[in-house]
């Protein structure tokens, strides 16, 4: 017996190294992306002329997708994830998360008005107008917004931001490191702010509603190549309200830009639905 159990650990310790080196090969076998450090200092510039350098330098595509490793933690607990990230630029999103070997778990579906959550594991499904399902979400939620998140764009939430004049709309100021910009929305009680490099580029975002203490923070970094445009393949976000805190970690990798994408969901008919609460807890790995 105490031989069998040491041929078995001998075997196990052997997978364990091969697979330890598969691994290391297939790593080094993967062009680095080069990070393009950012420029130090601004400059003076006109409102105007900032919202046309910012405007400018936004991703432009028609369709975008992506590999991700996603890393969610409550405080309690943190889950990592593989995922895929497709969208058709301002019609619908698709978020397929596959934990182990290509396997999906979840899959979210999002267009304008509605957002679909398939649970694979338990047959359940979410389908719910995003107007109904607003209280789950902390801050000035909808499509636009999420996209811009995304996609590091800047945004409000009821109105495009796309441009130059559309600076009437923000508060600015500079300093010799950043732009930062403003607005608020009266009406809903969200305040936005934005966070600007030296090279135009959105760092970091933070949507708050002071009333209620609910906050979103969304921060960008390791801005590198996508062909000819720039875009951040790291970002970090933290969703905050009363009685709960969670953080976010997104790695970008092998994004493609512009290909013909067809994006659509198909519940099976063996599938139970339930309510966005029912699958909230999951997601957001809260299992108290």
């Amino acid at each position: 017996m105490n031989a069998n159990i040491q041929k078995m650990r001998a075997i196990n310790y052997y997978l364990i190294f091969l697979s330890s080196l598969i691994l290391l090969g297939v790593n080094s076998c993967k062009p680095k992306k080069e990070i393009i450090q950012p420029t130090l200092h601004t400059v003076e510039k006109a409102d105007s002329e900032l919202f046309s350098d910012i405007l400018s330098k936004q991703l432009v595509f028609s369709t975008f997708s992506s590999n991700l490793n996603i890393s969610l933690s409550n405080g309690k607990r943190t889950l990592a994830s593989k995922a895929n990230l497709k969208i058709i630029n301002d019609q619908m999103l698709q978020l397929s998360v596959q934990p182990l070997f290509g396997i999906e778990v979840f899959r979210f579906y999002m267009d304008n008005d509605t957002l679909i959550i398939l649970d694979r594991m338990n047959k359940r499904y979410v389908k719910e107008s995003l107007n109904e399902i607003g209280n789950h979400f902390l801050v000035g939620f909808n499509y636009h917004t999420l996209q811009s998140l995304l996609t590091n764009r800047i945004f409000l939430e009821t109105d495009n931001v796309s441009s130059p004049t559309d600076y009437t709309k923000f508060a600015y100021k500079k300093t010799s490191t950043n732009y930062y910009l403003q607005s608020i929305n009266e009406e809903a009680n969200i305040e936005y702010f934005f966070s600007v490099n030296a090279d135009d580029r959105i760092t970091f975002c933070h949507l708050l509603n002071p009333v209620n203490n609910y906050s979103l923070q969304w921060s960008y970094s390791d801005f590198a190549r996508v062909g000819s445009q720039i875009f951040p393949h790291n970002m970090k976000i933290e969703v905050s309200s009363p009685k709960r805190k969670l953080d976010i970690e997104i790695n970008y990798s092998n994004i493609v830009l512009d290909e013909p994408l067809e994006l659509s969901i198909t519940i099976p008919n063996s599938y139970t639905q339930v309510n966005f609460s029912d699958i909230e807890k999951i997601i957001t790995a809260d299992n108290s």
